[in-house]
């Protein structure tokens, strides 16, 4: 894995162009094997992978959600209103594929992160 620096995270170096989707099992084992007391060690998982609190649940909850976290990042936007947007959702879905999208969103819906109002224009 090539790391540009100590501060680069998950989502920086995707957006990068430096490490892919299936790398975080490797960014998520550098931060399980941290030395205690390293800059590694002090912060949480969340910041390392470079994700809100919202987004990490998101990926905890459901691992294929991970590219729309990524595409999020890239269109400098939340989640929820990457997969509410008719545009970005499309986006999305192109990403990945179209169930994928339709499976996360419901989930935002059922979890109550995104309103079910929202996403029915989506």
């Amino acid at each position: 894995m090539f790391r540009k620096d100590s501060d680069t995270t998950f989502v920086g170096a995707c957006l990068a162009g430096l490490a892919l989707e299936d790398d975080i099992d490797t960014w998520v084992d550098e931060w399980h094997d941290a030395p205690e007391g390293s800059p590694l060690a002090r912060i949480e998982l969340k910041d390392h992978l470079g994700m809100t609190a919202g987004e990490y649940a998101l990926w905890v909850e459901q691992p294929s959600a991970l590219r729309f976290v990524i595409a999020a990042h890239m269109r400098h936007r939340p989640v929820d209103e990457l997969l509410t947007s008719q545009d970005d959702y499309a986006l999305a879905a192109r990403a990945a594929s179209p169930e994928s999208a339709r499976t996360v969103l419901r989930w935002l819906v059922q979890t109550g992160r995104v309103d079910p109002e929202r996403a029915a224009h989506a």
